[in-house]
């Protein structure tokens, strides 16, 4: 009698990230769980039941960023050791030292790039404006210094890509699920004309991602009386919303906090436009955020940040929103006026939006990638 083969395990970690992240959780460890891999999510927070038979190993949730950069990072990495792994996937920069321990005891290692660091460090407000040219550039020398010792590197865009010279560095965009995109089309069945005077944003609520000029554009006299912005996702701390719920534009804005993937669903099927205005920062040029392609879509027309070269490329591509200075509440109200007053306008951009997402901006393809890097390197 033939004994049955083990499934190869993978463990994915993160210190920073919850449980239901998008890209790890919902992408990532579902996409290899499917592929017949046993997986499992270290993430801190309580123990939650997780989709697609990945499991959670829960770590004590940090109360501030000191404690996570600690406490959290030795709970991770003991964590990791405890499950004995295949394959090890972290997530986070500040986990590279628990990369580099895990692969000094044998162990094959993936580090998964999301942002460029060294630019991304350059916007961090915690760190004295002063000093982050200094550490940006030790970034940059610490990333070269490590990167071959890992087995793999994931990189979320191909301009990240470009800062490594590791031989097995494979690209998997951000990309949403094509369940995520027919979740967002079903919203998006009821024409433009026919819903309420509503602009859209899903995501975390920063200085970074345009949160005060959102807020502030809400104030312009020649938005429509009844126009609202719609707020989906948690705020960057307290002070910021207690600065934002301040102004006057707040009396137009509706924060229902973080919803349930499906919950944003219908929230996009009750808006007329999508935002993504977010803020000029190193990190912003190349970046592209999975939210772009769940309002294009639903058939929502966007309005996009000029300072997000890649996306603006998308919206001048496929001709499906308007481009504007995001720092310029005016121009951002105006472009909303447009949209919410020229129905059928507004109604053929967002069909076009969603007529270029199909097949080409989802997470099929990406999947492949993933799915074949994990072949070479747990073989």
């Amino acid at each position: 009698m033939t004994e049955r083969r083990r499934r190869p395990k993978v463990v994915h970690l993160t210190s920073v990230h919850s449980p239901g992240d998008p890209r790890i959780m919902h992408r990532e460890c579902a996409t290899l769980a499917r592929e017949g891999y046993e997986v499992v999510l270290v993430a801190p927070g309580p123990r939650q039941i997780l989709a697609s038979d990945v499991r959670h190993h829960p770590v004590c949730a940090p109360r501030n960023r000191l404690e996570r950069m600690t406490r959290t990072m030795v709970q991770v990495y003991r964590a990791a050791r405890d499950e004995r792994a295949d394959v090890y996937h972290f997530h986070d920069p500040e986990l590279i030292v628990t990369g580099l321990a895990l692969r000094l005891a044998g162990a094959r290692v993936i580090f998964d790039v999301h942002e460029d660091v060294p630019a991304d460090i350059k916007t961090k407000p915690w760190i004295p404006s002063w000093l982050r040219p200094a550490v940006s550039g030790f970034a940059s020398i610490v990333l070269r210094l490590v990167e071959r010792c890992f087995s793999a590197i994931v990189p979320a865009t191909p301009s990240i890509a470009r800062g490594f010279s590791h031989r097995l560095t494979v690209i998997v965009r951000n990309y949403p699920l094509r369940e995520e995109l027919e979740l967002a089309s079903d919203a998006g069945s009821l024409p433009l004309c026919r819903r309420p005077m509503a602009a859209v944003y899903m995501g975390s609520i920063t200085l970074l991602r345009g949160a005060p000029e959102m807020v502030r554009a809400m104030e312009s006299p020649s938005l429509p009386p009844q126009a609202r912005l719609l707020l989906a996702g948690e705020f960057e701390d307290q002070e910021l919303r207690a600065r934002l719920t301040a102004l006057p534009g707040w009396r137009r804005v509706d924060a229902p906090g973080m919803l349930p993937r499906r919950a944003l669903g219908s929230l996009l099927g009750r808006a007329r436009i999508g935002l993504l205005v977010l803020q000029p920062a190193p990190n912003h040029v190349d970046a592209m955020p999975a939210k772009l392609f769940e309002y294009m879509g639903a058939g929502l027309p966007v309005i996009v940040s000029t300072a997000l070269e890649a996306c603006s490329d998308v919206v001048r591509r496929h001709d499906c929103g308007i481009l504007v200075n995001p720092r310029d509440c005016d121009e951002i109200a105006d472009a909303m006026r447009y949209l919410f007053l020229r129905s059928n306008e507004a109604q053929a951009m967002g069909d076009r939006g969603r007529q270029a997402v199909g097949g080409r901006y989802e997470w099929s393809s990406e999947a492949r990638s993933l799915v074949d890097l994990y072949r070479k390197v747990a073989s």
